[in-house]
């Protein structure tokens, strides 16, 4: 049954992948706070019914109301406005290349706050599989990496991949009590109302066309509806540790698109870090019968 999941996270990462593609058609129409609200109206538009199909209610326990204003807060209102920040600041290689460590922020969160065990094989698993990463992001030129220094707007990307991890964090401990439809639901309408009052003043679209509106709802439906939903799944039914390892097939994934649709070119590195990725993906979901390492630490 594990495996389904595996390949619903791996779904859920192609579908982040075309995320990005989907944003070259999207920039110069509206600002970033604007698209993200857009994509969040239309997103909790499309979840209320099927949410009310499902479960024939719409309102969470009060015991889940906390983790999902935190998974609001986290999630979907500081770690777009931190990444937002970082984009005015930082180069778009240093906020690729930072993201890399968005599964090692999930692993680190869930191993203090949710006691989620990781063997020494998982974590050689992790650090083969960032290498990949790096590989892919770098297109092998690790001069690139080299020449890294951080900045302010490094910092705040920094500070967006904590709030990644903090999230898939909450959001395990939400789903303790509702489903990762309505999760997803209500952590997206807290995040929206919370984000709507700095929004309001400059909410204007400019000289939308065809390509922005089929965008809009890609994102929106794609890789909000769907994608959040099959994350939270993931983060219910095999942890965030584990599903954090397949957010490493996003800039594979990317590169993939982008050479079909956009005409962009795959360097050998690539292949090669595509390959480093997988192996250690493979090692990391196949490595609980290890001795994992004890944990000391509080649940939340």
């Amino acid at each position: 049954m594990q495996l389904f999941f595996y390949l619903l996270l791996i779904f859920t990462s192609m579908i982040w992948a075309g995320n990005f593609v989907a944003g070259k058609f999207l920039v110069g129409h509206a600002s970033p706070l604007t698209l993200t609200n857009m994509r969040w109206i239309i997103s909790i538009l499309c979840l209320i019914p099927i949410v009310w199909v499902r479960e024939k209610r719409l309102l969470p326990p009060h015991q889940a109301i906390l983790p999902l204003f935190l998974m609001g807060l986290t999630g979907v209102v500081f770690f777009n406005i931190f990444m937002f920040l970082a984009l005015e600041r930082t180069s778009a290689d240093n906020v690729g290349l930072l993201s890399a460590l968005n599964p090692v922020s999930i692993a680190v969160a869930s191993y203090f706050l949710l006691h989620e065990k990781i063997s020494a094989r998982q974590v050689l698993g992790m650090l083969i599989s960032l290498i990949g990463v790096l590989a892919v992001i770098s297109h092998g030129d690790w001069h690139r990496i080299a020449k890294f220094h951080l900045n302010t707007g490094d910092l705040f990307m920094l500070a967006a991949v904590v709030m990644w991890g903090l999230y898939s964090v909450t959001g395990k401990k939400a789903m303790q009590y509702v489903s990762p439809y309505m999760s997803t639901l209500w952590a997206g309408a807290f995040g929206f109302m919370a984000l709507l009052p700095f929004n309001l003043p400059s909410f204007t679209i400019t000289g939308p066309d065809k390509a922005f509106w089929m965008a809009t709802l890609y994102t929106s439906i794609g890789a909000t509806v769907a994608a959040m939903v099959f994350w939270n799944i993931g983060i219910q039914k095999i942890g965030g540790t584990r599903s954090g390892m397949f957010l490493n097939f996003n800039p594979i994934f990317t590169a993939i698109l982008a050479y079909f649709l956009l005409g962009e070119q795959m360097s050998p590195a690539q292949v090669v870090g595509t390959v480093l990725v997988i192996a250690g993906v493979y090692l990391f979901t196949a490595g609980s019968a290890n001795r994992p390492i004890r944990l000391r630490s509080k649940l939340i």
